[in-house]
């Protein structure tokens, strides 16, 4: 597989390059898919997309497929790409999720499949390859193969990449329908069904009947959460559902209807970390999980597989566990389970965690250019560096941002506080980025207001907030945070449940190791000999 940290990235490089040289000439679906067709001809010229046609016809046929869907998508106007989450499947994932299912059970010789989000066909046309491969008839095989894909055009392609797998003519009837699967009645009919579904907020008078109400909440229904739904449903009981899917359900405090569906309705046989990041999927900053679903009427639960997925290790076995026995709590990475434990929280440091609160792209009317009486310094995001005080500089870098508000306003913080980033992206390694602010932000305009991409640690001393910012920095506890949420985005509720050594343990270790790093291992590890334990004050 030509991942992203090798020649995968030179490949999107190039196939943004030839998207935009043709750019003039796809303005409808049947020209984005004639011009596919032409880049897996591999016709010649000196032109970037002849260039691009040249470097695809040297690869895999999976991988071949793969960058032809991609390049689709490229030619799509970018709104209607960020509506549709056209993100597909590359074939290393594709390939390692079918083998779950294969070993699981899934009878590749008889088998039925159904993907209800089928745009390039990642997932049928792999499942078509493996099919032959054990033997099978092409023109039987797609007879047991369905898909639904809501791009026409992506349906087209679809349809065409599974006949050129299976050796069929252009004329193969493969079924690929268009249309939106949420919309569709569902029958329990498939043996398997496996999707990487799109994600993205949805209204419930977008949605056909209250199917929903089993997974979201009306504040936060998700597509993905949807699907899972659907999948469940077209599946036969007894039979498998796998799923590439946001981490965020693992964990995530909006999804809690979604685990408890999830153990109500399906053994959980299988949960995969997926990554790194930058090894799945373009333009995505989102973590990844597989999950793999045995649907059944009387469950008799059992411990859950948890493995990670890798392009270049595939798929490494990390234990079985059992889920938490709440059905709505969620569910860490068990590698938690093997982290020494702290036994204390950020409120055992005196500290308190709460969400930025300025949206500055829907409240642009009170930002100030300088800080007039009832204006207050805007932090970003992006003027948090861990190991520096954090300064209230503007969005360009330059200069101060201030937002308007009433004295009285409870989003102006106006005691001892560190901001913490709330998201971060592929090139970040850490996953809790903190400082501390700056006293002087204090002593000059009396507080400061954060944005909606922050998360703001406060306490009533400056020493108990920047000993909680130090220790967030630190190795030890982003690798539990990592573990504890699976997803890029920080939780302000999984940051208050955070495991963290207790303080007088931390400053003690503190006192034999003046690295941050040293000092939190050893402070989590409790192994403090009693000598420095008696010198904290």
């Amino acid at each position: 597989m030509v991942t992203w940290r090798d020649g995968g990235r030179a490949i999107l490089a190039h196939a943004r390059r030839a998207a935009k040289e043709v750019e003039p000439s796809c303005r409808t679906d049947a020209a984005r898919v004639a011009l596919v067709r032409d880049l897996l001809r591999a016709r010649a010229g000196t032109d970037e997309f002849s260039g691009l046609a040249r470097t695809l016809s040297t690869l895999a046929i999976d991988e071949r497929h793969y960058w032809a869907g991609v390049f689709y998508t490229l030619l799509l106007p970018a709104e209607l790409r960020r509506e549709q989450a056209a993100y597909f499947t590359p074939p290393y994932l594709a390939s390692a999720v079918l083998n779950l299912a294969v070993e699981y059970g899934f009878d590749l010789k008889s088998g039925a499949v159904l993907d209800p989000a089928a745009g390039g066909a990642a997932f049928l046309s792999t499942v078509a390859a493996r099919m032959t491969s054990y033997g099978s008839d092409p023109n039987d095989v797609m007879t047991r193969l369905s898909g639904v894909e809501i791009d026409p055009g992506l349906a087209e392609i679809s349809r065409a990449l599974i006949a050129e797998r299976l050796g069929l003519g252009a004329r193969a009837s493969i079924d690929v329908s268009v249309g939106d699967a949420l919309r569709r009645d569902w029958e329990p009919k498939f043996d398997l069904v496996i999707a990487n579904p799109p994600y993205g907020r949805v209204r419930p008078a977008a949605l056909l009947g209250e199917h929903w109400k089993k997974v979201a909440h009306s504040g936060n229904i998700n597509k993905y959460a949807l699907f899972v739904e659907l999948c469940l449903r077209a599946a036969k009981p007894g039979s498998l559902t796998a799923l590439v899917i946001p981490s965020s359900f693992r964990t995530g405090p909006l999804y809690t209807k979604l685990r408890g569906f999830l153990r109500d309705e399906a053994q959980v046989l299988c949960v995969a970390d997926v990554g790194p990041r930058d090894e799945v999927f373009a333009d995505v900053a989102q973590d990844v999980s597989v999950l793999l679903l045995q649907k059944a009427g009387d469950l008799q639960q059992s411990d859950t597989r948890f493995c990670a997925i890798s392009a270049s290790a595939g798929v490494t076995d990390i234990g079985a566990y059992a889920l938490p026995q709440d059905r709505e709590d969620p569910w860490p990475c068990p590698t938690l389970n093997l982290m020494p434990r702290g036994g204390a929280t950020i409120a055992d440091y005196g500290v308190m965690a709460r969400a930025g609160y300025f949206v500055w792209n829907r409240e642009g009317e009170r930002l100030r250019e300088s800080g007039e009486a009832d204006a207050y310094p805007l932090i970003w995001a992006k003027n948090v560096k861990p190991g520096s005080l954090c300064q209230p500089l503007g969005k360009t870098g330059k200069g101060t941002n201030f937002v308007s508000f009433s004295a009285h306003s409870p989003s102006i913080v106006r005691q001892p506080a560190a901001v913490l980033q709330r998201t971060t992206n592929n090139k970040q390694p850490r996953r809790l980025v903190a400082a501390v602010v700056d006293p002087a932000v204090y002593a000059r305009w009396g507080g400061f207001v954060s944005e909606n991409h922050t998360i703001v640690l406060i306490g009533e001393r400056q020493s108990d907030v920047a000993l909680v910012c130090e220790l967030l920095n630190t190795a030890a506890a982003d690798a539990r945070y990592r573990a504890l949420s699976g997803t890029s985005a920080i939780s302000v509720q999984l940051l208050r449940m955070l495991d963290l050594p207790s303080p007088d343990r931390l400053l003690a270790a503190k006192k034999l190791h003046a690295d941050p790093e040293r000092a939190a291992v050893l402070a989590y590890e409790g192994s403090i000999p009693q000598t420095a334990d008696r010198h904290v004050a």
